[in-house]
């Protein structure tokens, strides 16, 4: 008797201690989730260079010959997108909503696909609202310093950065309505689309 009363007592205290860690284990998941949500809210940085840097020289033209190098138009939306990431083929959508919205239009709009296998035919969905960067060389990437997809920024004059992020829909200063966009393209962008 006296052996089946410890053994109650001993599952009774694990039954305790057990609840005590699943009630701490929730409430953290609680602070996580918390905080999750408000980085999400805020953008989340590229994996690139900082807010307030200076993009390094290049070089490139885009799919219609146009040059296009660090010296670009104030307030430019560029976002860098390699055609072996996975995130690359959920977020061209989102890219092609936000360059639809963006003030100064697509002249103010660079989508770039970085890599050896790069090819335009990978961002083709942008070609209404963004110039079309093909980066074989990966050139644009390192003047960015790109180390992760999908990323986008922000250019001032200068090449400053302005914004870093990997979502573009928490980009500030899009427009509420979209700026005019070519009929007959989709607004979103099927990920299973290459």
């Amino acid at each position: 008797m006296p052996v089946l009363i410890a053994v109650v007592t001993l599952c009774g205290v694990a039954c305790v201690f057990n609840t005590a860690v699943l009630v701490a284990v929730v409430r953290r998941l609680r602070i996580q989730s918390e905080l999750l949500s408000e980085t999400e809210a805020r953008g989340v940085p590229a994996r690139a260079l900082p807010v307030g840097a200076t993009v390094g020289d290049f070089l490139a033209y885009d799919t219609e010959g146009r040059a296009v190098t660090a010296a670009m138009p104030a307030h430019t939306l560029i976002g860098f997108f390699s055609p072996t990431c996975g995130s690359c083929r959920r977020e061209r959508g989102r890219f092609r909503r936000a360059a639809a919205r963006w003030p100064g239009g697509r002249s103010q709009v660079v989508a770039v696909v970085t890599g050896p296998d790069a090819s335009a035919r990978f961002l083709s969905r942008l070609t209404a609202v963004a110039r079309i960067v093909v980066d074989q060389d990966e050139s644009v990437r390192h003047a960015f310093g790109v180390q992760g997809f999908p990323a986008a920024f922000v250019v001032a004059d200068l090449g400053r950065l302005t914004w870093t992020g990997l979502h573009v829909d928490v980009v500030p200063g899009l427009a509420e309505e979209p700026v005019t966009v070519s009929p007959g393209r989709p607004e979103t962008d099927s990920p299973t689309a290459v």
